[in-house]
């Protein structure tokens, strides 16, 4: 279930962009609940991973194929790393 004040806060940044440079320079998820809690959202970077789930799976085959070989897809406002440890 969408957290609205999670997706209010991202409307917003698609649209300022300074608050999207911002945004962009987070180093993770929690650090972007943070930046939209001093932007006076509540949402958690819990809340984060669930709504980018929710986004996968709503994608097409096509999508999600361009989202394997990496490709940036318009009105994302996120990019998915797998890292090894």
């Amino acid at each position: 279930m969408a957290n609205p004040q999670l997706e209010t806060f991202l409307h917003r940044v698609k649209g300022d962009a300074d608050l999207l440079a911002r945004f962009s320079a987070c180093p993770n998820l929690n650090a972007i609940a943070q930046l939209g809690a001093e932007q006076g959202y509540s949402f958690s970077g819990v809340d984060l991973v669930k709504h980018q789930a929710e986004a996968t799976l709503k994608l097409n085959d096509a999508d999600l194929e361009a989202a394997a070989a990496g490709v940036e897809l318009e009105g994302h406002l996120w990019l998915m790393k797998i890292v090894w440890g």
